[in-house]
């Protein structure tokens, strides 16, 4: 997939994600294949304001797309240009978020249910930027204001580089089905390219959205979640394969990913952030749910890393005796039960 004068030759991408996608699972992502990732949303008239405490962009963060939300053209259109300069590699602008506080004024989702201002803040942020521009859409705001064929439209018409579709509506919000068939529409109508993003939660269901959709690139977002291996070229959406990381690949990038949050937050902030992200790399796993039970009184790194390796320990102790009863009754190893991903 191309976009603008960047080549991507992986199809999946990492998602924005509001409070979730920040430097350290874009390196993740990155370091495991992904050859695009996206920042949060940011509100455009904040980065105005604060600038770099709001953004701030690694030299090993890149290619990174910064996603900006705004209902006012002019302070969209100065804040992606203030982005650029900050070494953006694309500007993204949402036209799809469907919370309360960003649709009453007049962004996210909202956007769509005026398509004129959609074109005058195209032309205007087109104007003004040298990189890739992209727009993240949803299918309309509900069932009977389906819209999402004449936003891109008007999206191709002021030169927007891509367009990502995730067709729920906004009533929908994250709920029901999306409409894997609107970007199919979408794709035949534009002659730029077309991410699908929507119930992609495994590399067989990237795979089977490219193939139904035509779609030129697949966005994953809480299919990334404690699975960053989903970007490996292995388990891509080429193959339809997964791939299955080990127990001891598993605990090994539990810690990594816990030491790039040190570097980044420090050590408190890394606290903070890395207890989600351990919900997200054990879910599935066998007594899941009592060890995150015990985590909730323990607030010292050390004591919190000694929970985790003898959980690992005794989920390895379990395997390695289920694979040995499997060869003294069949005569050899059968699948392990403990594996997590399909």
């Amino acid at each position: 997939m191309k976009l603008g004068n960047l080549q991507f030759d992986h199809p999946l991408i990492l998602a924005p994600m509001s409070g979730i996608t920040d430097y350290v699972l874009r390196r993740l992502a990155r370091e495991m294949g992904c050859g695009l990732a996206f920042t949060e949303m940011l509100s455009a008239e904040g980065l105005l304001r604060k600038g770099e405490s709001l953004l701030r962009l690694e030299k090993e963060d890149h290619p990174t797309s910064v996603q900006l939300f705004s209902s006012s053209p002019d302070v969209l259109a100065e804040a992606a240009e203030m982005a650029e300069a900050m070494g953006a590699d694309a500007i993204d602008i949402n036209m799809g978020c469907p919370a309360r506080q960003v649709v009453e004024t007049g962004a996210g989702v909202g956007l769509m249910r005026s398509p004129d201002k959609v074109e005058r803040m195209l032309v205007e942020v087109r104007r003004r930027l040298r990189i890739p521009l992209t727009i993240k859409i949803r299918s309309g705001w509900d069932r009977e204001h389906l819209n999402a064929v004449e936003i891109s439209k008007i999206a191709e018409g002021c030169g927007v580089d891509v367009i990502t579709l995730h067709p729920r509506t906004k009533v929908q919000g994250f709920g029901g089905r999306a409409d894997w068939g609107l970007i199919r529409e979408v794709r035949r109508t534009v002659f730029i390219p077309v991410i699908g993003n929507g119930d992609v939660t495994t590399p067989f269901l990237a795979k089977r959205m490219m193939k139904e959709t035509g779609c030129d690139g697949v966005m994953i977002g809480r299919g990334a979640l404690g699975n960053p291996w989903i970007f490996r070229p292995e388990g891509s959406a080429l193959s339809g394969k997964g791939y299955t990381p080990s127990l001891r690949e598993r605990k090994t990038l539990i810690g990594y990913h816990f030491s790039l949050l040190r570097d980044y937050y420090g050590d408190r902030g890394a606290m903070r952030e890395f207890r989600r992200h351990l919900v997200w790399y054990t879910r599935g796993l066998p007594y899941s749910a009592s060890f995150r039970s015990k985590l909730s009184g323990i607030e010292e790194r050390e004591a919190l890393f000694e929970a985790i390796r003898g959980y690992f320990n005794e989920l390895e102790n379990m395997e390695g005796h289920a694979h040995s009863e499997a060869m003294a009754v069949t005569g050899r190893v059968e699948p392990s039960p403990f594996s997590w991903w399909e």
